[in-house]
């Protein structure tokens, strides 16, 4: 069977810090196999399908093979060996920011719209204006002051991500380290602030709909690999 296999910079796994054996000009690479029972996130060859491609986000994306029996959990696929077939390079530092780009944008039309739905059209303009240019992390604490009296809004959390954006933390205001500098890579980015956006997708839902979260977040989640999946011509599940 034919997934994607996630790793960190150098083939390396992301928990299990194992360094992958990588495939050369001649020969696909070496097989990996594991003793023992196969247990989810314990023991096996882990790796995914592509409709689960935003869950496990790292600096290299490889195409691997997996030896049956293949077993399914939680959005893992899960086999006794695999090998890495090839890398796959559309996934890069600019792809990993267009995905952060298009998660971004995306949640902000959905605050925007939001807003709109709440009679605040005047919010809503301000902010979809705030994305094209430098300030919308200033246009959402300008709002968390027009909102001060009413229940907390989702909206708000759109200050964290304009923050994680450019690679900062939302509990601090100093300029955001280069990932040479201990700062996060650009697929470390990706990853968080993919998840941030499908929070607040899904909080958004739920402010309109009681018990809409899961299956809004879940949705955001599916859009978002959706995106990762054509961008990187990969074929749908």
């Amino acid at each position: 069977m034919i997934a994607y296999k996630f790793l960190s910079a150098g083939a390396v796994g992301l928990f299990s810090r194992y360094a992958w054996p990588t495939p050369t000009a001649d020969a696909l690479g070496e097989w990996v196999r594991v003793d023992g029972e196969i247990k989810h996130c314990l023991n096996g060859v882990h790796a995914c399908a592509t409709a689960q491609l935003v869950e496990w986000l790292d600096d290299e994306l490889w195409e691997i093979e997996l030896e049956s029996p293949v077993r399914e959990a939680d959005g893992e696929l899960i086999a006794p060996a695999g090998r890495l077939i090839r890398r796959l390079e559309r996934w890069d530092d600019e792809c990993a920011r267009a995905f952060v780009g298009q998660c971004v944008d995306n949640t902000v039309s959905l605050a925007a719209e939001s807003l709109f739905r709440a009679g605040r059209q005047a919010e809503a303009e301000a902010l979809t204006a705030a994305r094209s240019g430098p300030n919308l992390e200033l246009r959402v604490l300008q709002l968390a002051r027009d909102l001060a009296d009413e229940p907390a809004s989702p909206v708000l959390f759109l200050a964290d991500v304009a923050r994680l954006e450019r690679g900062g933390r939302p509990e601090l205001a100093d300029k955001a380290p280069t990932a040479e500098q201990g700062g996060p890579t650009p697929a470390a980015l990706a990853a968080n602030l993919g998840f941030v956006c499908a929070h607040i997708a899904a909080q958004l839902a739920e402010q309109e709909s009681a018990g809409a979260y899961d299956e809004s977040y879940a949705a955001e989640r599916r859009r978002q690999s959706t995106w990762l999946a054509e961008k990187l011509q990969l074929e749908a599940d």
